[in-house]
């Protein structure tokens, strides 16, 4: 079952172990982290004015945060509840990132003290029970003009009776209800934030997170050649009903 302590369906011993063996050897990062290059120009633009500084928060390891910083000469910052240190530095390194901040500490407890021009997490509210609450604990350290991204999974529709059928304990790790666009226009209303992009993305993910009995291979290598040969198509298409998540980018006041 999900844990729910603080609101949350996760805990730190299971990202501690989901991360253990990240790699942060440049090349690789490169390839993982230029897929979204659209994207990373596309927060980047959002500021009012040019951007500093951006922090991840939930940045562990901290591979997308170096990436992103070294592109765009930003000076980098990693919140996240880890308790290594090692890995961020890594990443930083490996892109020559002699200045960044890592800040270990409970996004739920830990109150900024200072603010960023760039701010942005990448599928982390959707652990959590109170969504609005922590993107409100978000946009706290976000600089007037600066720009905030925050992208989540896509697990409803096809991908909820898919993730039933094939990876269920997966599944039961995220909280659906914040995976509609809706949830993105309510927050940016509240705050009078103006909404710079919302928008669904990716073709189906059709990989999963456990062994699959022979029945569920069926499956499984059915969608899975399915979404390789529609995949441009999706792409080109996004939709609620298949695409692999959901992105927005806000720019707060001036």
């Amino acid at each position: 079952m999900p844990d729910r302590t603080g609101g949350r369906y996760t805990t730190r011993a299971y990202w501690e172990a989901y991360y253990r063996q990240a790699a942060t050897e440049r090349g690789l990062v490169e390839r993982m982290a230029a897929r979204y290059d659209a994207l990373w120009k596309q927060l980047y633009q959002a500021a009012a004015r040019r951007p500093r500084s951006a922090l991840e928060i939930g940045g562990y390891p901290g591979r997308y945060l170096a990436y992103f910083s070294r592109q765009y000469g930003l000076k980098p910052a990693c919140l996240d509840f880890n308790s290594d240190r090692e890995k961020v530095k890594e990443a930083f390194a490996a892109f020559g990132l002699e200045e960044g901040r890592i800040i270990q500490a409970d996004l739920l407890v830990y109150e900024p003290d200072q603010q960023y021009d760039i701010v942005y997490s990448l599928g982390l509210v959707e652990h959590f029970e109170d969504v609005q609450g922590v993107l409100d604990r978000h946009l706290a350290w976000l600089r007037p003009g600066g720009a905030m991204l925050i992208m989540v999974p896509n697990k409803r529709y096809l991908r909820k009776w898919y993730g039933l059928l094939l990876d269920r304990d997966n599944l039961d790790l995220h909280n659906l209800a914040c995976m509609r666009k809706g949830v993105f226009r309510r927050f940016a209303a509240r705050h009078g934030l103006q909404v710079r992009a919302l928008t669904y993305w990716g073709p189906f993910p059709y990989k999963v997170h456990r062994r699959l009995n022979a029945a569920q291979k069926l499956i499984y290598h059915a969608v899975r050649q399915g979404s390789k040969l529609t995949a441009g198509l999706q792409e080109r298409h996004p939709s609620r009903w298949y695409s692999a998540g959901l992105y927005a980018i806000f720019q707060k006041p001036l």
